[in-house]
Parts: structure tokens; sequence; C-alpha cells
């Protein structure tokens, strides 16, 4: 169990639990290690790969080895996680982490993208990467990494977006177990293929109908319409298609007389 170092609220340096001498020069000596390691590593990778998803994919897999090397638990990740960024940070970074939410920690991303293999993470961004870890829901059936892994070609960032918030809609309630991984796999294409229509037709629906209100209020409108495409498909028992999601964003958004 290693003995890890926290901020109080003051900002100063505080040890987890009640430590002897020996056991404070210990935290001291990791402690020391991280501020020179971390930095360095993170140095070197940018050198390699910019600021690219490869840079979190290795920073992942170097913090995966530490784990291991200073005997980290699984409860003690966060802990560890925390330590890093307040004294050893590779980078100062922008983006909020959630405060105490793990999920949302940016080392922790890290880690759970170095437990995937190299080629399944270059088949998104970095940013398509948090969205997915960042909604638990969506990845707690790990065969959407699998999915990931095997779909062609790469997915656009708006197509993404859209894919995750109408993913998350269905998954509400669901027990993604009971399918077999094609069925799986084939629902997720269904999905996306949702995401792919709403993106190009609403794209289409501003242009034609600027003054519409539902521009205005279209994430609103953008969730109706993921749930009739479900209720859809419950109906009729089957994935839609193409044609079929098209039909059912015209149904919901373009006004009567108005579809071509």
């Amino acid at each position: 169990m290693a003995i890890l170092v926290e901020l109080d609220e003051q900002g100063r340096k505080i040890y987890r639990g009640f430590l002897s001498s020996a056991e404070t020069q210990k935290a001291d000596l990791l402690l020391g290690f991280l501020q020179e390691e971390i930095p360095q590593i993170g140095e070197k990778l940018t050198e390699l790969y910019g600021d690219s998803v490869l840079y979190k994919y290795f920073m992942g897999k170097r913090l995966s080895e530490l784990l291991d090397e200073y005997e980290i638990s699984e409860k003690e990740r966060v802990y560890f996680w925390n330590e890093i960024k307040n004294f050893a940070a590779d980078k100062e970074r922008k983006r909020d982490d959630g405060g105490n939410a793990k999920t949302r920690k940016f080392y922790e991303q890290c880690f759970q993208l170095a437990q995937l293999d190299q080629e399944t993470v270059e088949k998104l961004s970095w940013r398509q990467w948090q969205d997915l870890f960042d909604r638990t829901t969506n990845r707690e059936d790990s065969r959407i990494f699998a999915w990931i892994g095997i779909h062609e070609p790469k997915i656009k960032e708006k197509d993404w977006r859209a894919f995750e918030k109408a993913l998350n809609l269905f998954l509400k309630n669901k027990d993604t177990s009971v399918f077999e991984a094609e069925e799986l796999f084939e629902i997720y294409e269904m999905i996306l293929l949702m995401g792919q229509t709403w993106c190009e037709k609403m794209q289409e629906f501003e242009k034609e109908f600027p003054k519409s209100a539902k521009i205005k209020t279209k994430s609103k409108w953008e969730t109706k319409y993921y749930e009739l495409c479900f209720k859809s498909r419950k109906a009729n028992k089957s994935n839609l298609n193409s044609e079929n999601c098209e039909i059912l964003f015209n149904t919901l958004m373009v006004p009567a007389g108005k579809m071509k």
C-alpha cells in the first residue's frame, strides 16, 4: 500500500493517514519521484505524438506500470491521480475533471485508455474517448470497445456526439447482456446511423427553415427524434435503415405540406 500526499482546503500539503516519520519520508520520496518522472514522460510523449490521443494512451501505459510498482490499489487510484495532478502534472489542463469524480479525472481516463489495444484507441479522437469515459452508462457493456475497434471508417466528431446522446437514451433501464455480440453491434450501427441522419438532415432543415422555432430548441427535438426512432424500432421489431431514419426525421421536424 502506497503512502500518498494530498492538498487540504488551504492548499497545504498533507499526508493520508497517521504516519510515522519514516512513513512521511517514504511518502516524500514517492512524491519527489513523481515530480520528476511525470513531466519527463509528458515531454517525451509530446516530442513523439504531440497532443494526440497516443500521448494519452502511452501516458496511461506508464501510469499502469506505476500502479503496479507502488502497489496502488483500485480504491487508492483516485488519490494517486490527485497527487499527480496537484504536485506533478505533466502539463496544466483547462478541462474540469469534475472534482472528486473518479471517472472524469484525466489520469484515470489515460489509464482506462491504456487497457485497450492501440488500433482501437486510434479509431477515435481524445475528445471522443473523453465523451465515452464520462458517460458511465454508455460503456458499462465493455463490448462497445470491440465495436469501436471493428467499425469503419472513423466516426466524425459531430456524429459521435449524436451517437453518444442516442445511445444514452437507448440504454436507460436496459440490460444489454441479453444481446449476442453481433446483435449488439448491429444496434450500435443503427444508433450511429440515427445520429448521422439527425446531423445531416438538421443541417438541411436549418437552411430551408431558418426562422423555425425548432432551431432554438434543437437539443429537445433531437431527443424527441431518437425517442421516435426507438419507438418505431420496437413497433416494427427490426432495426432502422437510412430511409426509415429520414422519414421519421421529416415526420417530426418538417411542417405539413413542406416535405419534398
